[in-house]
C-alpha cells in the first residue's frame, strides 16, 4: 500500500507534467550537489524545473499523462525530470551546454512536441538555432530579392540621369 507521501508526489508530478510543453528524462549520476544546484539555476532562467524523483513514482505519473505515454520504455537508474513550460527547446539547449561541462551528465531521452525521442535526436533539435534565428534567416532570404530589385532599378534611373546631364553640357 503506498504512503501518503508518495501519492501526493505522484500527484504533483502529474499536475506538472500537464502544465509543461517540454519533458526530458536525465542522468545525473556523479555529480554535486552544487553542480545539480547550478543546473536548477540554469534552467530557471529559461523557465523550466529540474526535479529528482523515483523512477516507480515517474513511471505512474507518465503512464497516466496523454502527452508523455510511452511504449514500454522504462526509466532507469538515477533519473531527474526537466519540465519546461514555455520554451521546449531552451531548456534543451541549457541541458546540453551542461553536458559538454561535466562528463557525468547525460540526457536519457524526453517528449518534444508529443513524441518521444532519445537523447541523440534530442541533441540534434538542441543544435539547432533558436526560433528568432530562424526567422530573422527566412525575413533576410525575402527581402534579398527585394533589396537586388530596387538596387537594379535605382542604377539604371542613376545611370540615365548621368547621360542626360551630360548630354545637357
Amino acid at each position: 500500500m503506498p504512503s501518503e507521501r508518495k501519492i501526493q508526489i505522484v500527484k504533483n508530478l502529474k499536475e506538472k507534467l500537464a502544465k509543461a510543453k517540454g519533458v526530458v528524462l536525465t542522468d545525473y549520476q556523479g555529480l554535486s550537489v552544487p553542480e545539480v544546484e547550478a543546473l536548477r539555476v540554469s534552467l530557471r532562467e529559461v523557465s523550466a524545473d529540474l526535479q529528482v524523483v523515483k523512477n516507480t513514482l515517474l513511471n505512474l505519473a507518465l503512464k497516466e499523462n496523454a502527452k508523455c505515454k510511452r511504449q514500454k520504455a522504462k526509466t532507469f537508474g538515477p533519473t531527474a525530470v526537466v519540465l519546461s513550460y514555455e520554451d521546449e527547446i531552451k531548456p534543451l539547449k541549457v541541458l546540453y551546454d551542461f553536458a559538454k561541462e561535466h562528463q557525468a551528465f547525460a540526457v536519457k531521452g524526453g517528449v518534444f512536441e508529443g513524441v518521444w525521442l532519445l537523447g541523440e535526436k534530442l541533441q540534434e533539435i538542441a543544435s539547432l538555432p533558436s526560433r528568432e534565428v530562424l526567422l530573422a534567416r527566412v525575413v533576410g532570404m525575402t527581402q534579398s530579392p527585394i533589396v537586388r530589385f530596387v538596387g537594379a532599378t535605382k542604377s539604371n534611373q542613376i545611370g540615365l540621369v548621368r547621360v542626360l546631364q551630360a548630354k545637357k553640357e
